[in-house]
């Protein structure tokens, strides 16, 4: 995983919107399988690589997303979080966290955390 901090200015966060693109359009991540409808609540994605993302939908708009890393399948590492600004501290990131745990044995924060990722950590455990 990239270290942010190395490249973004003191307390800028890095730019994760494209987190809430449709599957197969984030180059970072290549072809995923969509479990759900987009709609409304949360839809999960997969790729092939173990990369698991989580997007939680308003009325058909992507709002706030999760990506989850696993190498095994049970054992997974939070890679990146984002809600869009309007739709922070409304809890639904930590509804995807919750989303995601019931799919892994154990799920760890990263050790690479931007000031805002530092601050939701602290409040989701």
């Amino acid at each position: 995983m990239q270290n942010f901090k190395i490249w973004l200015k003191e307390n800028e966060e890095p730019n994760l919107a494209y987190l809430l693109g449709p599957s197969g359009s984030i180059p970072q991540i290549g072809e995923e399988k969509q479990f759900g409808k987009a709609i409304n609540g949360s839809v999960k994605y997969l790729s092939p690589h173990g990369s698991y993302r989580y997007v939680y939908y308003i009325d058909g708009k992507p709002v706030s997303a999760i990506q989850i890393v696993s190498r095994d399948g049970k054992n997974a590492q939070i890679a990146n979080v984002y809600t869009l600004p309007e739709f922070r501290r409304q809890g639904i990131a930590k509804e995807l966290l919750n989303r995601a745990r019931q799919g892994f044995e154990s799920i760890k924060h990263s050790q690479d955390l931007s000031t805002l990722g530092s601050i939701w950590k602290s409040k989701v455990g």
